[in-house]
């Protein structure tokens, strides 16, 4: 791993350790920095420590900075400028050292990240190497010396696994290879509907849209905006309150936006069973969260189409629309607004498709890939040592 975050991709990550901890596997998470060993549950201690952190960064912002150890602000200040020094190569092949530093004998080693790839590639001699692809992650950057060093990770020889089918055949088009398949699950115990479907859409005093915010360029913030404006101009701001959790964009549209900051777990759920319409307009996912623990919660759902591919059903569990396109966007809000029963219908379907997606299943599929790698290895092993 890459460090310990609060991404759909970390959350997801955390419940596997959660769940292979709660089978008898004994599991490590290693970054540049530290080796946690993982136990059942664990997943809640390390959000807890996240939140507590990023809770401490706040107040010690409105504090000031006099608050701050000198010392160590000035070893921040002079790892900033040793940083800008080393080329993106140099960074990768630090990281990649840290991570090998850090690493414990293991019988596999799993990959989450492109850059952690070439770590475990340097390990596979010692190690089984699984690379767990979260998204073509490639797309992320801007810098080519960056792109190009993630694209050479789907060519190094690591037994692949991709999070969605998207991922999959992306990777298959780009190095002929064909990883597995391995979909997220949810945790249905948390997403479920909370309040009686039918209900939720015939007693409609106001609609309640949902959607997330991230300044990440590819989750389209700004088509968003565009897209909303088209609805409030339609419908008003009487009868549509729109909510966003996540980040704060650094400036806000002269439109009205209720910002509620990061949620999880039940206060997710919870505003997901609220709203009518939740929407995501990303330019392109891999197995995004937020789609489908809307369906479990039971709400209408509209989504774009690149990664959502494994649940999102066009017109029969959700509206699927393509990409960098705002008036489509406003054009399917606005129809699920205005066809209450079409919207219920939507809602009923996709908490039966996210039912399918439990995290007992994911495991379960998990055990089995690393059952037939392992089994795999043994024989191929086996005949080098005849060779």
């Amino acid at each position: 791993m890459i460090e310990f975050g609060q991404t759909g991709g970390s959350m997801v990550l955390y419940k596997f350790m959660d769940k292979l901890c709660e089978r008898g596997y004994e599991v490590f998470a290693i970054t540049p920095n530290e080796r946690v060993k993982w136990r059942p549950g664990f997943s809640k201690v390390v959000i807890e420590r996240l939140n507590e952190r990023r809770s401490l960064k706040t107040k010690s912002y409105y504090l000031g900075l006099k608050i701050i150890n000198k010392s160590k602000l000035l070893e921040q200040i002079a790892k900033l400028a040793l940083d800008f020094r080393f080329s993106p190569i140099k960074k990768i092949q630090r990281l990649t050292q840290k991570l090998i530093e850090n690493w414990i004998s293991s019988d596999i080693t799993i990959s989450t990240h492109c850059f952690t790839a070439y770590a475990n590639y340097a390990l596979m001699d010692k190690s089984i190497p699984i690379y767990h692809m979260q998204s073509y992650e490639e797309l992320f950057f801007s810098e080519e010396i960056f792109q190009k060093a993630a694209r050479l990770t789907y060519y190094l020889p690591l037994i692949q696994i991709a999070n969605s089918c998207w991922l999959l055949d992306k990777i298959k088009e780009k190095t002929g290879s064909t990883p597995f398949l391995l979909n997220p699950g949810i945790d249905i115990s948390i997403f479920y509907p909370r309040v009686n479907i039918d209900k939720k859409y015939n007693d409609l005093s106001e609609h309640i849209i949902f959607s997330y915010y991230s300044p990440a360029k590819l989750k389209d913030w700004d088509g968003a905006v565009e897209a909303m404006k088209i609805v409030f101009k339609k419908l008003g701001d009487k009868q549509v309150k729109w909510i966003v959790f996540g980040g704060m964009p650094p400036s806000t549209p002269e439109i009205p936006i209720k910002f509620i900051g990061k949620i999880f777990g039940d206060s997710l759920a919870e505003m997901y069973s609220k709203a009518h319409v939740v929407f995501m307009n990303s330019w392109y996912e891999s197995f995004p969260l937020p789609p489908i623990e809307a369906m479990a919660c039971g709400t209408a759902v509209v989504t774009t189409r690149l990664g959502t591919e494994d649940y999102a059903y066009d017109e029969k569990n959700s509206l699927v629309i393509p990409p960098r396109r705002p008036e489509l966007l406003a054009d399917a809000i606005i129809r699920l607004i205005n066809q209450p029963s079409f919207a219920s219908q939507l809602a009923k379907n996709g908490v039966e498709t996210a039912q399918k997606f439990t995290w007992e299943k994911s495991i379960d599929h998990l055990e089995e890939i690393l059952h037939q790698v392992g089994e795999n290895n043994r024989k191929n092993r086996f005949v080098d040592g005849f060779v």
